[in-house]
């Protein structure tokens, strides 16, 4: 007598904002995405000094129907500077994130707060024959051939590759 076993319906990939939209309301998911989409805006918002030592945390509804933007702050200096340009700050995110009724920004001190702005991989292509000439000429005392073209093509690919500052 044949047993059938059953087999498990494969699973199907959903995206995380249908998951979650599940387990939070409209209201919070809203609020979920713009500060993501302020994190992803950060730089362009306060700058680069200023985006290294804070990064938006929270985004809050207030008593009065608007919207309250936590920013956590490195140090205290970092704090006042934020409170002189709050409105400034609120501005640019309307401009740069659609972001409405954000009328109110505060700060909470907490250490490593700020956004670090990644160093972006580059290859090049154009390898000056001069640079390969100068490799080959450190690599002309290892013997084993194999190791020796190896060593080559290792050193050839590090100097395709470099970061941008």
């Amino acid at each position: 007598m044949a047993t059938h076993r059953r087999t498990r319906k494969p699973s199907e990939l959903k995206p995380l904002k249908l998951n979650l939209s599940k387990v939070f309301n409209a209201e919070h998911m809203q609020r979920l995405n713009s500060i993501a989409l302020l994190r992803r805006h950060w730089h362009d918002i306060v700058g680069n000094m200023m985006a290294e030592r804070c990064e938006p945390v929270a985004i809050e509804p207030q008593a009065d129907g608007s919207l309250g933007l936590l920013i956590a702050v490195n140090h205290p200096v970092i704090a006042s500077h934020i409170r002189l340009l709050h409105e400034e700050i609120r501005k640019a995110c309307f401009k740069r994130c659609k972001l409405q009724g954000l009328s109110k920004v505060w700060t909470r001190v907490q250490a490593g707060a700020g956004i670090r702005e990644e160093k972006k991989v580059c290859i090049r292509h154009d390898i000056h024959c001069q640079d390969l000439r100068l490799l080959a000429q450190s690599l002309q005392d290892v013997k084993d051939k194999p190791l020796r073209r190896l060593m080559f093509q290792a050193g050839a690919a590090q100097l395709r590759y470099y970061k941008e500052v």
